[in-house]
């Protein structure tokens, strides 16, 4: 049964679900806007990222390796007292954001070869912070990269199907995430869940981008 607190946010999991199973079955429609919104938090996070390996390496490397790694990074991207890296940090984040911003509402098949790959980038280092939490550095560190030269390939030959793939699992997870916190579901039916929405969700897009591209070629023929 829910709980009274279940019960009032249940608007704010409605507009949830709604912009979950949208993502994930119709993501390929605002495909615009999510490349604009995607390069963004690429560019920022990879241009960060680059902020603190040049700024402090040895200290990037004990974060990694601490027990508390998210933690850690969290510190050096915001130390106490020095005040300099908070403002290059920053700096790294906003700049790399806007460049990307920038890239992607340009026209122009180097540009987007430039974007796929910050996507690409974006998404290795948000994979090796998640398998970070979970695995030692070294076995995450293999685990990401070899799962982003995957991603690159996928990014750099097929765009708009890597995007649509992204979409359908994001909006999958938020839909499974939501369900479970408002039904109080284990980690194992939120991950049935999720993979379930995920491959119906990813079928689903890839067989409209296919339709939508055979009515393009249609006029052509």
């Amino acid at each position: 049964m829910q709980s009274e607190i279940a019960t009032l946010s249940a608007p704010i999991m409605f507009i949830g679900l709604l912009a979950g199973f949208f993502l994930c079955f119709y993501g390929y429609l605002i495909k615009s806007l999510l490349v604009s919104l995607r390069s963004v938090l690429s560019g920022s996070l990879v241009f960060v990222s680059v902020s603190l390996v040049l700024y402090d390496r040895v200290a990037l490397v004990g974060a990694l390796a601490s027990e508390a790694p998210l933690g850690g990074l969290w510190a050096l991207v915001f130390p106490q007292h020095d005040y300099l890296a908070v403002l290059i940090h920053l700096m790294s984040f906003t700049f790399g954001g806007l460049l990307l911003f920038f890239f992607a509402r340009r026209k122009g098949k180097l540009l987007e070869k430039v974007v796929a790959l910050f996507t690409a980038l974006s998404m290795t280092l948000m994979l090796f912070l998640l398998t970070l939490t979970l695995l030692p550095l070294q076995a995450s560190l293999i685990i990401s990269c070899i799962l982003g030269v995957i991603i690159l390939a996928f990014c750099l030959a097929r765009f708009e199907s890597y995007m649509a793939t992204e979409s359908a699992i994001i909006g999958s997870m938020l839909v499974s995430y939501l369900l479970s916190r408002f039904w109080y579901l284990g980690f194992t039916l939120f991950f049935i869940l999720a993979s379930l929405l995920s491959f119906v969700g990813i079928l689903n897009q890839m067989n409209m981008l296919k339709k939508r591209k055979e009515k393009k070629e249609v006029p052509n023929g």
